[in-house]
């Protein structure tokens, strides 16, 4: 299993256990209703944080395209002068001869 899919439910289930504590202990009141959502609402911020957030912006972001661009760039250079480096080795021999 994926680790952010770990820290997600394990978050989840946190918020799940002192929820329930909250309200069997608090009962059913605004103080505790307030307490519950807004650890509900942080649970919603990380798991759609992690989720699309943090490894979405830096696969995203113009940085990484450019090094993505460069990359295939250089790939294709390098195929390039592959195929210079025959020619050139195919003269050389038709030239001695």
């Amino acid at each position: 299993m994926d680790s952010k899919a770990v820290i997600v439910a394990s978050c989840w289930i946190a918020v799940a256990i002192i929820a329930s504590m909250y309200l069997y202990v608090g009962g059913v009141n605004w103080g505790t209703n307030i307490i519950v959502g807004l650890l509900v609402v942080v649970a919603f911020i990380l798991t759609f944080g992690l989720t699309f957030g943090l490894g979405g912006m830096r696969q995203e972001s113009p940085l990484a395209k450019a090094k993505i661009q460069t990359s295939l760039e250089l790939t294709e250079i390098k195929a390039t002068m592959s195929e210079l480096a025959k020619k050139v080795d195919v003269i050389q021999k038709e030239l001695e001869t």
